[in-house]
């Protein structure tokens, strides 16, 4: 191991010298060459989406839209809006505003904006933030996560991660899901994997989370698609799906 360490330092300090006679303007081009000029042509992508989750003490329903303008070739502008509908199973206490009581149904939208950077090759990450109105009145961060590992072999995998920071309880979720494309067709894509989620913070106590094996469809010629997954947690057995749409224009 001594070795590997020693080679590894000896490289990593080879490339550094290196890199150092090269301006940073000119590292940074050959990465992201016409980094700052406008796409065009321009396109605008609206996904419609809606789910939901069930478990034996909460549910949640949701549905919502995401508008993505190009910018560049690596930025784009994104507004999002979606709606929830919070079940509580539970007598405990109101998640959304501790301390104010319980009730049987919360019903709240959130409304986010930010950018989708292209930080390389079928790799974006989505910074977001913005607030909810209705029951909860919180102002949120997200970060998203989306990227495909040897894209070019016959299974490649999709990674998904994702954190969000709700800054009335004061809890952070976060959530990371890895799959596979099983088969690939034409028309269809259909890949399988597993998940989770893990959030703490606020008025949760410890890390509490869930996870399980999810499978996914796509259909190509519809640019639509169905997520499911199942599985064990906090909130024992549960299940969840999701159902997307996608419209693209060219401007």
């Amino acid at each position: 191991m001594g070795w590997l360490l020693m080679m590894a330092v000896v490289f990593g300090w080879g490339a550094s010298v290196a890199y150092a006679q090269v301006p940073p303007a000119a590292v940074f081009s050959t990465y992201y060459p016409n980094f700052f000029n406008l796409q065009e042509p321009g396109t605008l992508s609206l996904t419609m989406f809606g789910g939901g989750f069930v478990s034996d003490q909460y549910a949640v329903t949701q549905e919502g839209f995401q508008f993505e303008q190009s910018i560049t070739r690596y930025i784009g502008a994104v507004v999002r809006t979606t709606g929830y509908q919070l079940f509580m199973g539970q007598g405990f206490d109101d998640p959304l505003a501790p301390g104010t009581g319980h009730s049987a149904r919360f019903n709240f939208g959130r409304f986010q904006g930010g950018l989708d950077l292209t930080v390389w090759n079928n790799t974006h990450l989505y910074l977001l933030g913005g607030g909810d109105a209705g029951d909860s009145n919180a102002a949120n961060i997200e970060g998203d996560l989306s990227t495909w590992l040897i894209a070019h072999s016959r299974h490649p995998l999709n990674l998904l991660v994702s954190a969000v920071h709700d800054y009335q309880n004061g809890v952070t979720s976060s959530s990371i899901d890895l799959r596979t494309v099983l088969a690939s067709t034409e028309d269809y894509l259909l890949m399988a994997g597993g998940g989770g989620a893990i959030y703490g913070g606020g008025f949760v106590s410890s890390v509490a989370g869930q996870g399980g094996p999810d499978l996914g469809l796509y259909y190509r010629p519809w640019h639509a698609g169905i997520d499911a997954q199942a599985g064990y947690g906090t909130a024992h057995q549960y299940g969840q799906i999701i159902l997307y749409k996608q419209f693209n224009w060219v401007e």
